[in-house]
């Protein structure tokens, strides 16, 4: 098995193991799926393909669909996205995700408050607190990104 055929399956096997053993409802659990894939996104970015980054891509599709309007779940999403975008030697997949994230961010903008409390995901096996104190210069460096990637 190639390696990036091994990546793919270490991703799939570790979503599978976490929705077999899931109790949480729907929101909990697409947001800590998200978590995860955000987790191994950036710890096996090396010598991703085009077809790993869109299978990595359309994962993060199936948990936004999820729960579309999760602001929690598309910050996350978006966190992703930018992240994978980074690693994407094609730059037409670059700009699609940068301009997919962007669009996620401005969603979490739209229905978050300042006042909703954080949210606790397993991230390497220890609680991390998910906020949005950040969301907003989140946005601001990707905009940016997005506006050089003309």
């Amino acid at each position: 098995m190639g390696r990036s055929m091994r990546f793919v399956s270490l991703v799939l096997a570790a979503s599978l193991a976490f929705a077999a053993c899931a109790t949480a409802p729907a929101n909990e659990a697409a947001l800590q799926q998200t978590a995860s894939l955000l987790v191994s996104i950036t710890q096996h970015s090396e010598g991703m393909s085009a077809d790993d980054i869109n299978d990595l891509s359309a994962q993060l599709d199936e948990q936004v669909a999820a729960s579309p309007n999760d602001a929690y779940v598309l910050k996350l999403a978006a966190q992703s996205r930018r992240t994978l975008s980074d690693y994407s030697q094609d730059r037409a997949q670059r700009v699609h995700l940068r301009h997919t994230a962007l669009a996620e961010l401005d969603k979490a903008i739209a229905l978050s408050k300042p006042s909703d409390p954080p949210r606790t995901v397993l991230l390497n096996g220890e609680g991390s607190s998910v906020d949005f104190s950040d969301l907003a210069s989140l946005r601001a460096d990707l905009f940016h990104q997005v506006q050089t990637d003309r």
